[in-house]
């Protein structure tokens, strides 16, 4: 590739070999990724394929690349960033990064590394960005993420109580009965700390403004399992 070509022809000639390198593993033809594309909603020509595949198309729009993720049946990110097929990928105008970690950067992972341009010559360090700081921007994308990671925890305490107790209804021996009971007790306890972060998960968000809380599966299994179990002075957002 000549180093004089602009940066998004480089970035759309990247994406049309990732279309065609996925297309080719599915032993799809470009008629039937044209075909695929359509019965999701948007037309991409065939002759756009054959074109963006053969260099003489040096544009991809934000919602081509979609439509081909998904036509493709890979994420998005995977046609953009090349991840195991290359060292590194050009993800901003000459910051260069591993293409994993260029995935990270754009979903706005937690501790994800920041593309920056490196002086000629000099290889530019990985500068980790954290989006964990209340206030900061990502912060309801990694609200969400925390939410369903406290939920799934939770989910596996609550889970791990309702097996305990089953497992002691069955024992006929009080004192190992007993032992099992308390231990799910315990199981309880950890589900309720659990709960009691994920409130103050929804509240962070909601002081920032966010006006869609998290309502992923877990969350809202995590959120009626433990609802029924909770002491006294339950965060009022549950009772609404």
């Amino acid at each position: 590739m000549e180093q004089s070509t602009e940066w998004p022809e480089r970035l759309a000639a990247t994406i049309a070999a990732e279309v065609l390198r996925y297309r080719r593993n599915q032993k799809m033809s470009a008629q039937r990724l044209s075909d695929r594309c359509a019965e999701l909603g948007m037309e991409v020509p065939r002759a756009v394929i054959s074109n963006l595949e053969n260099g003489r198309r040096t544009s991809v729009s934000v919602a081509e690349l979609l439509v081909l993720a998904a036509a493709l049946d890979v994420p998005p990110a995977a046609l953009v960033f090349p991840v195991g097929y290359a060292e590194e990928t050009e993800a901003l105008p000459g910051a260069m990064l591993p293409p994993y970690e260029a995935v990270r950067w754009f979903g706005g992972e937690e501790q994800s590394a920041a593309p920056q341009a490196a002086t000629p010559g000099v290889s530019a360090p990985l500068r980790h960005l954290s989006w964990r700081a209340e206030g900061a921007a990502g912060e309801a994308l990694s609200g969400y993420r925390r939410a369903e990671r406290i939920a799934e925890t939770g989910l596996k305490y609550t889970d791990r109580a309702d097996h305990m107790r089953a497992d002691a209804y069955d024992l006929e021996e009080k004192p190992a009965r007993d032992a099992l009971v308390q231990a799910a007790q315990k199981q309880d306890d950890k589900a309720r700390d659990e709960h009691t972060s994920l409130m103050h998960v929804l509240d962070t968000l909601h002081d920032l403004g966010a006006t869609v809380e998290p309502n992923t599966l877990h969350v809202s299994l995590f959120r009626q399992t433990t609802r029924g179990n909770q002491p006294s002075g339950t965060h009022e957002r549950d009772s609404e």
